[in-house]
């Protein structure tokens, strides 16, 4: 029996559970984690230039798209997307009611035909600045992100390769689902408890080598 053990694990037991910002590149694992979610998927847009910022409402949050110059709503494989009019520019949504603690959906680089390219895209979350980046070339590249302390998200900004257009799809925003709850610190009486516990074994094993 290693007596420092024992203390190493009674002082982690007190530690309070520190906050994880979880990702996710698999859409169906990242649905299964969260209790509840709504999704966007940009269909009531019509196909055109469309102005900035764009104020978004779906069951149970609000958001707005902004990007500079403007922003544009086409078809992608016969799917309503919303992007950028200029290239070069990042699109960024602002999360302002619902207070998301998990967001993801479909992100990827189009060109000025809206084309899907095969290029790096890039995505990062706000509060964390939490990034993710993958060079795809398919309109169903999914990004997901998941704080499990309960931390709303407040933005997602989205940055293309040079010379594309950022886009995303099927933009998903919910709540996390409760995490198992960590055992807090042991109460005075378990401190007692374990550390006698401690001595009457190092007490027995000094005088079984006596024998």
């Amino acid at each position: 029996i290693h007596f420092g053990i024992i203390g190493a694990s009674i002082a982690a037991a007190s530690l309070p559970a520190r906050a994880l910002v979880i990702t996710y590149t698999d859409r169906d694992a990242f649905l299964a984690a969260l209790s509840s979610s709504s999704t966007d998927n940009y269909n009531d847009l019509s196909s055109g230039f469309v102005t900035t910022p764009l104020n978004r409402t779906i069951t149970g949050y609000t958001y707005n798209a902004t990007a500079t110059g403007g922003l544009f709503a086409d078809t992608v494989n016969g799917s309503m997307v919303l992007s950028t009019d200029y290239p070069d520019t990042a699109l960024t949504l602002n999360f302002t009611a619902g207070a998301p603690t998990a967001v993801g959906g479909y992100f990827f680089n189009t060109d000025i035909n809206y084309n899907v390219v095969n290029s790096v895209i890039t995505v990062t979350a706000y509060p964390g600045a939490s990034a993710q980046s993958v060079l795809t070339g398919s309109a169903t590249n999914f990004f997901g992100w998941l704080d499990d302390s309960g931390t709303p998200f407040t933005s997602l900004v989205i940055a293309p390769s040079s010379g594309s257009y950022p886009t995303v799809d099927n933009l998903v925003l919910g709540q996390a689902a409760p995490a198992a709850q960590v055992p807090g610190p042991l109460p005075v009486l378990g401190l007692v408890v374990a550390f006698s516990f401690s001595r009457r074994l190092r007490s027995r094993i000094a005088a079984a080598r006596h024998r």
